[in-house]
């Protein structure tokens, strides 16, 4: 009973809600529950609610009753109480949606019908709307009011008759300018919309584009149906760079979702190192195809991981720059001929240097001054690279192309494809020398 009091007081000492959460996060998530019972605020328990991360909401909400769901869901923005419902079993959604009171309810129903990853699906209805022939004193207590309620407002939206959208005005000029004026003299009106249905990257390219705090969301008619605030925007960028490290080590944001669950991890890392493992037989085929050179020349064995290594680093490092700026909207497919020609360029250069350097080990310290043994390695390690470079950048490209994400590329397929032209070219390379000097 006194550790209960003890935490009770504790979490009312605490200043933000967040803090709350950074404590739920080091004790199991059974535990959950009652600790959030200790908090008495309604308002301030839905905002841990709100912060605890998405993966082990599920967790959380199969141990609470529908009617704890829905009192946190009544005191939650509309985005978030969205998002909550959406991670509930269908016949526990239900039951929560049926506690709610009847304009909560469409509201979220209203969410819910747009794709998660959608505008739609990250804005917020509750917004400050006001009339373009309202006054200056209308919008200020229009304001209060979403202020009451716990609503942020970043900006008023003006509407006309028709409740299409016309403009928009800073919350500093309802202060600047005086009571009796109207919205429509001083409003903006050169404003930048989104379509519900576009997808939130294209929304944070527009957000880091424009320097945006708040976008309108409108519908096909211009009607005025939700804004999307900066800090959802920021969710997204978090959510996407997420996703897209995950893609690029070969696995998926779904394991994350199950991090004690061996078959579903498994089921999930399988399909991508199915792409690893049949490159990697085409290599070990290869050298299986040139074993008898290799018999003859078993020094050159020495610098085979080497070539592969290096090419498969070069590769991963420009799909990866490639990759990154696609996913920022910073590039496009216009720009790989461009950025197909500089990384060749840096390719050329760092095999130059490595190259260099591995064929001085290789004369003078792997062999009795064989210089053609390093010329080898010199010239494989600059061509390797040079491949490897442009496929870091072709690969990706075409993965878009195809319409299939790219950031896969950046994983077992442009590492193994490396493996593969490494051999290739340092295989091919040892035979013409040998053939002319003998090695």
């Amino acid at each position: 009973m006194s550790e209960a009091l003890d935490l009770k007081s504790y979490f009312d000492s605490l200043p933000h809600p967040a803090d709350i959460t950074e404590y739920l996060d080091q004790v199991e998530v059974s535990e959950w529950p009652k600790l959030l019972r200790l908090i008495e605020d309604p308002e301030k328990r839905a905002q841990v609610v709100a912060e605890i991360d998405e993966a082990k909401w599920r967790d959380l909400l199969a141990q609470l009753q529908p009617e704890e769901i829905a009192e946190i869901i009544r005191e939650m923005e509309s985005d978030d109480a969205a998002d909550i419902i959406a991670k509930l079993p269908l016949s526990l959604r239900y039951e929560t949606l049926y506690r709610l009171p009847v304009p909560e309810r469409h509201q979220v129903l209203e969410l819910l019908g747009y794709p998660e990853d959608s505008a739609g699906g990250i804005m917020q209805i509750e917004l400050a709307r006001v009339r373009e022939d309202a006054l200056v004193s209308d919008a200020i207590i229009k304001v209060r009011e979403l202020v009451e309620e716990d609503v942020e407002v970043l900006a008023v939206w003006v509407v006309d008759s028709h409740d299409c959208l016309v403009g928009s005005v800073d919350l500093a000029d309802l202060l600047i300018h005086k009571s009796t004026q109207i919205i429509r003299t001083f409003m903006k009106t050169d404003l930048i919309c989104v379509r519900p249905l576009v997808d939130q990257k294209e929304v944070a390219q527009l957000f880091r584009k424009y320097d945006l705090l708040t976008l309108p969301v409108v519908d096909d008619e211009n009607h005025l149906i939700g804004r999307i605030s900066v800090d959802d925007v920021v969710d997204v960028l978090t959510e996407e760079a997420e996703e897209e490290a995950l893609r690029m080590a070969g696995t998926s944001v779904q394991e994350l979702v199950h991090p004690e669950q061996v078959f579903s991890t498994a089921r999930i890392r399988l399909p991508w190192l199915a792409v690893a493992l049949l490159c990697s037989l085409i290599s070990a085929s290869l050298l299986r195809l040139f074993q008898p050179l290799l018999e003859q020349m078993v020094v050159i064995y020495a610098f085979l991981p080497v070539i592969m290594a290096m090419g498969g680093n070069v590769g991963t490092q420009s799909s990866t720059i490639l990759i990154r700026g696609l996913a920022t909207g910073k590039s496009d497919l216009s720009d790989i001929p461009r950025m197909l020609f500089k990384e060749i360029r840096v390719g050329l250069l760092m095999g130059l240097f490595y190259g260099s350097c591995a064929g001085l080990v290789a004369t003078f310290i792997l062999s009795s001054q064989n210089y053609v043994l390093g010329s080898v390695v010199l010239i494989s390690m600059v061509m390797a690279m040079i491949t490897a470079a442009s496929l870091g950048v072709l690969a990706p490209a075409l993965l878009k192309k195809l319409n299939i994400d790219p950031a896969i590329a950046a994983g077992p397929f442009v590492t193994t494809l490396n493996d593969i032209t490494g051999i290739l070219i340092y295989i091919l390379t040892s035979q013409l020398f040998n053939q002319a000097f003998r090695i």
